[in-house]
């Protein structure tokens, strides 16, 4: 699975989402944070077997009878007590919270989900729920106490249906007042799907990370600055989560674990000092500093260029490029902030996660598409060639990005942006003395690169358009696409 982006700081993170914006109206986006190692997202109730197996008596422990079955989980839930609901949340910043509150030199990661959601007391969700209230686990006897309870009609074949598959929770359904920490956290659930085996549900389905349209990278060594922007913007443990408010601590840094590597002096007009410099274990951008500060006073020199990164990654793909400098020397409009007795300019490298990621898997990685919308618009696109004249046909959005290539002959080919404005189009082709052969290539660049109202109207992966001539597969992403050729001479 492909980690799309990598992200150093709130603004990048916040800026990256814009693209995004219209699934939030819609109330079909929603983010989970946690570390990047994990391989996948378990309820708290599946991590062990004999938990799982107990899960009834867990409910009932816990169980408030002037409570649905939905309010009792989430209560549970945030109450630290094992369920098989997940967290996630609507609010962006809420999951960087979270995916950055470890105490373990780790990356972390948000994954970005866009799913239809359910409400709260729709049937989906309570009989998603209605398992955890229920010894007995067999599929036809659990419908027979659920339609039974809730006064329901579904099929043995329709709960089947529903309980394979995972659930989101829409937002602000779940009513229940005495639950304070999930208003604070405008938090919701999404509910796994489960394995059924010979009518029976054996066990739970785990939100595999490649299910989320997207991962975003939070790397470890920008994690404390991001905890700090955070709290400025109230995203605080007693806000969130009712706790007092404290310092994460790392284990400390071992100096056998670094490295330093091609140190060199090079004489101009001022003596400069190079290094390159490798941990074992991850560090924050304050101890890259500090170390940087030491390495700079050691070195004695006017200017020092520090370049930090991972062991074993390619050079050049680096986490911080530091340059230390006396200002005695700065006779070359270098800009930096004051650090004690010298200047630093830093630049901070935004790729070095995803590039590593991307040369190890390019080969294996494949990529995610939404599912086709049910009220997907068809789309058409017809090229006609007349008069020396190709006549663009389409029912696309004024101003969706085309791309028009054409060859006449077997020539040179010639290529044309255009935005759609009209119906038809009308694109001169060069004249020739003869047209016996014209091959024409149409593309609708990635949903990306287009304006926000088509992404709106489209989607981020063109979910909301069919046709022949929207291609996707799992080798790319979604583009439009189509070929014509004329054989005029014929």
């Amino acid at each position: 699975m492909l980690k799309e982006n990598q992200v150093n700081s709130i603004d990048e993170y916040l800026n990256y989402l814009d693209k995004y914006k219209s699934y939030k109206e819609e109330g079909q986006l929603f983010f989970r944070g946690q570390l990047s190692k994990f391989p996948n997202m378990i309820p708290s109730v599946a991590r062990d077997n004999k938990v799982f197996t107990n899960e009834y008596q867990y409910y009932q422990k816990y169980e408030n009878f002037h409570k649905s079955v939905v309010q009792n989980l989430a209560r549970m839930q945030h109450d630290g007590n094992p369920t098989r609901f997940l967290d996630f949340t609507t609010d962006p910043l809420v999951a960087l919270f979270f995916a950055t509150q470890s105490s373990l030199r780790e990356d972390a990661s948000v994954y970005l989900f866009i799913r239809q959601a359910f409400d709260a007391n729709s049937k989906e969700v309570r009989l998603s729920a209605f398992i955890a209230s229920q010894k007995d686990r067999n599929l036809k006897q659990l419908v027979k106490t659920f339609n039974e309870e809730e006064k329901e009609s579904i099929s043995v074949a329709e709960a089947k249906m529903i309980l394979s598959r995972g659930i989101f929770v829409k937002p602000n359904t779940i009513k229940d007042p005495d639950n304070l920490r999930m208003l604070r956290q405008e938090g919701t659930f999404a509910i796994p799907g489960n394995l059924i085996e010979k009518e029976y549900i054996t066990e739970i389905s785990p939100f595999e990370n490649d299910l989320s349209f997207e991962e975003i990278v939070i790397p470890f060594e920008y994690q404390e600055e991001i905890r700090k922007g955070l709290v400025r913007r109230g995203y605080t443990r007693e806000k969130l989560l009712g706790e007092a408010d404290r310092t994460i601590k790392y284990d400390c840094l071992s100096e056998s674990d670094i490295s330093q590597i091609n140190p060199r002096y090079i004489q101009k007009a001022y003596c400069q000092y190079s290094v390159t410099v490798e941990s074992k274990e991850f560090m924050t951008v304050g101890e890259m500093e500090q170390l940087g500060y030491r390495i700079s006073k050691d070195s004695k020199a006017d200017s020092i260029w520090i370049w930090f990164r991972r062991p074993d990654n390619d050079s050049g793909n680096n986490i911080l490029i530091q340059h230390w400098y006396k200002e005695s020397v700065n006779k070359y409009d270098w800009s930096g902030s004051q650090y004690k007795d010298l200047t630093l300019d830093e630049t901070k490298c935004d790729s070095y996660i995803t590039y590593e990621y991307f040369k190890a898997n390019y080969y294996r990685i494949n990529y995610k598409h939404l599912p086709n919308n049910p009220k997907a618009k068809l789309v058409n696109l017809e090229v006609v060639y007349k008069n020396s004249k190709l006549l663009l046909k389409t029912n696309l959005l004024k101003g969706t990005k085309l791309s028009l290539s054409y060859r006449v002959n077997d020539n040179v080919e010639k290529s044309v942006k255009l935005e759609v404005s009209e119906p038809v189009t009308s694109i001169d082709v060069q004249s020739y003395k003869e047209v016996r052969k014209l091959e024409v290539e149409v593309i609708m660049i990635v949903p990306i690169l287009q304006n926000q109202s088509i992404i709106k109207n489209y989607g981020i992966d063109f979910e909301k358009i069919k046709g022949d001539f929207i291609q996707r597969n799992e080798n790319g992403p979604s583009v439009g696409y189509k070929k014509f050729v004329f054989n005029c001479g014929l």
